[in-house]
């Protein structure tokens, strides 16, 4: 589906994936109403009633998955940060996204990739920040790893993204990540089987929106796929979105103790980590 959305007087036409954009910005946003809060992310509800768009008649009720994932990936960039204050993150896909604001310590580079329409919005209606560069590609595209000096040390972000891909450009893109950086990290997020097939038929999350196609799936039980990729690439960690914070993932929450039926039906978050080669 289409849509014209109008921010303050400015209106940005977004379809198919770039579209998606808005989906995780609802649910951060709604996410600040809560005492229980997950993150602190004010620009994100800012956004949100700044954009004449009717998020809950699209996405639905909000629920607590974007938050989970975001305050995940936000506590993996602070610890890493701790070590390199100065450290570099490229953020593949972010959309409208806020993450930058939320685990800068004044000293991190930032580097946005993504596809010339979510940029062009995220220009638009987003902070300009000297330490944010913005690179308008596919993240499957050599331009933006290119930029970067071969065995660079950086932490990539991938959140929402890899699904949207074929299981050969994941691959790919994994074993590209793994020739051309040195000591990194990469965190994303992976949907099962079952949701994929579904995405394919036509997934509707409400009368209005139907989810762009998802090809790309693996369930948690089938990880180590990811060990095989690159000798130098391996798991660091992985969790079900219900590991953290299960009392916001009822009844999802509930399959945790039935290790079979979590390896089948649990959407997951992992973070890989890619070695120097040993002397």
């Amino acid at each position: 589906m289409g849509i014209n959305v109008r921010i303050g007087k400015e209106r940005v036409s977004l379809n198919g994936v770039p579209e998606t954009l808005l989906w995780p910005l609802w649910n951060r946003a709604a996410e600040q109403k809560r005492k229980d809060r997950l993150i602190d992310d004010p620009m994100s509800a800012d956004l949100v009633e700044r954009i004449d768009y009717d998020f809950e008649g699209s996405f639905g009720k909000p629920n607590a998955g974007h938050a989970i994932r975001a305050r995940v990936i936000d506590d993996a960039l602070k610890l890493w940060l701790q070590k390199k204050p100065a450290g570099t993150v490229v953020s593949l896909g972010e959309g409208l996204d806020t993450q930058f604001w939320r685990v800068d310590n004044g000293k991190l580079c930032w580097i946005s990739v993504d596809l010339p329409e979510s940029i062009e919005v995220r220009k638009r209606f987003l902070p300009a920040e000297e330490r944010i560069e913005t690179i308008t590609c596919s993240a499957l595209d050599d331009l933006w790893i290119k930029k970067m000096p071969q065995g660079s040390e950086v932490f990539i972000v991938m959140a929402g993204l890899l699904m949207y891909f074929k299981e050969g450009e994941v691959r790919d893109l994994l074993y590209r990540l793994a020739e051309h950086f040195g000591e990194s990290q990469i965190i994303f997020d992976v949907i099962p089987v079952w949701l994929s097939r579904k995405s394919l038929k036509g997934m509707k999350v409400t009368k209005t929106y139907t989810v762009p196609l998802m090809p790309w799936a693996l369930n948690y039980g089938d990880y180590t796929w990811f060990n095989d990729i690159h000798p130098h690439l391996r798991i660091k960690r992985q969790m079900t979105y219900a590991d953290p914070f299960p009392e916001r993932m009822r009844p999802y929450s509930y399959l945790l103790p039935f290790q079979w039926l979590t390896n089948r039906l649990a959407s997951g978050i992992v973070q890989l980590e890619i070695t120097s080669p040993k002397p």
